[in-house]
């Protein structure tokens, strides 16, 4: 009895040291703050949709997981998430209460683009005045 409750605490240290160490990895450092970050591409939503339509394939490896700065009108908002240009999801970091119809700049990490509906994604999202 002794001895396997010695194996079992072993075990269950070595496995609380794995996935700390896992976690560790796997957050390198700690989580991006997009609204520090450069954006590596700055571009209109008409030109970044074209893109994605032109060749998603090439377009996802170009943008996906970057930051980068899109301008267009906005087309829909409900306070968290906006939509630019009918296409361009944005999921924003704080509320807003910016208008449908109103030009914005919005800088944020593109997450991909779904042929299905035509969407491009993007989180961690913010206003550029």
């Amino acid at each position: 009895m002794k001895k396997t409750y010695k194996i079992v605490s072993v075990a269950a240290v070595i496995l609380a040291f794995g996935l700390f160490g896992g976690y560790a990895y796997v957050m390198k450092g700690g989580s991006r703050d997009v609204n520090t970050e450069e954006p590596a591409y700055t571009l209109n939503a008409v030109d970044l949709i074209a893109d994605f339509n032109k060749n998603a394939e090439d377009a996802s490896k170009k943008y996906l997981n970057k930051t980068i700065e899109v301008s267009g009108t906005i087309s829909a908002s409900d306070g968290i998430d906006l939509t630019l240009n009918q296409n361009i999801i944005c999921n924003m970091q704080q509320k807003n209460a910016l208008k449908n119809g109103v030009q914005a700049n919005i800088k944020g990490r593109l997450l991909g683009f779904d042929d299905l509906m035509g969407e491009i994604k993007l989180d961690q999202c913010c206003i550029i005045k």
